[in-house]
């Protein structure tokens, strides 16, 4: 498991998953739809979180995500949460 998001660099990480799923041409300042981001995608992202970080973050969230930001501040208050 890596380093919880929030850390020291934990909003890189959460940004090379955004990255991962929808490809190195997306825009972290855009939307997770916007980006071309799809239910699939969004439980793919919410998959790979949990994978490397242990936290459990719901894809529909990740789908009304504003940006990458706003993943990366989800993962934290459930980090925090937990």
């Amino acid at each position: 498991m890596n380093q919880i998001p929030g850390t020291e660099n934990g909003a890189d990480h959460i940004a090379a998953l955004w990255a991962e799923v929808l490809g190195t041409g997306s825009d972290p300042n855009l939307g997770f739809l916007e980006n071309g981001g799809d239910s699939f995608g969004a439980l793919t992202l919410s998959t790979r979180i949990h994978e490397e970080t242990g936290v459990e973050i719901d894809f529909l969230d990740i789908l009304e995500s504003e940006n990458v930001r706003a993943v990366r501040d989800l993962v934290r208050s459930a980090a925090d949460s937990s």
